[in-house]
């Protein structure tokens, strides 16, 4: 039943999963939790759509995984705090080095300093 769920939500047929958890005779408590998880998320489900517009990696692993390299590993260094706005600031700055865009974003830096100097 889990991997035919699997299959059936990458192929973006959550409410068939619906559908199908609904119409068996007795639900237990663990089905009921996964019929409403599926009924909240669906929206965000959609798998196929994702692939389409190249999100790559799909999955709470991997962007808990990101979080921890991304944004724990700079955030939470012994004896640092921060504001809201430095906080997003760094993060900005991190995702932004994270995503390979550095060089093109010191590049337009660059252009705006020299466009106000001349």
């Amino acid at each position: 039943m889990v991997r035919q769920a699997i299959r059936i939500t990458a192929e973006r047929r959550s409410t068939k999963i619906i559908d199908e958890l609904n119409g068996s005779p007795q639900i237990s408590q663990e089905a009921r939790q996964l019929i409403d998880y599926y009924e909240s998320n669906k929206t965000r489900m959609n798998y196929p759509q994702y692939k389409k517009i190249g999100a790559g990696i799909i999955g709470s692993g991997a962007i808990e995984s990101a979080h921890r390299t991304v944004v724990q590993k700079r955030m939470k260094q012994s004896g640092q705090r921060w504001s809201r706005r430095g906080a997003q600031n760094m993060l900005n700055l991190r995702v932004t080095k994270k995503n390979n865009r550095w060089s093109k974003i010191v590049e337009l830096v660059k252009e705006d300093f020299f466009r106000e100097a001349a």
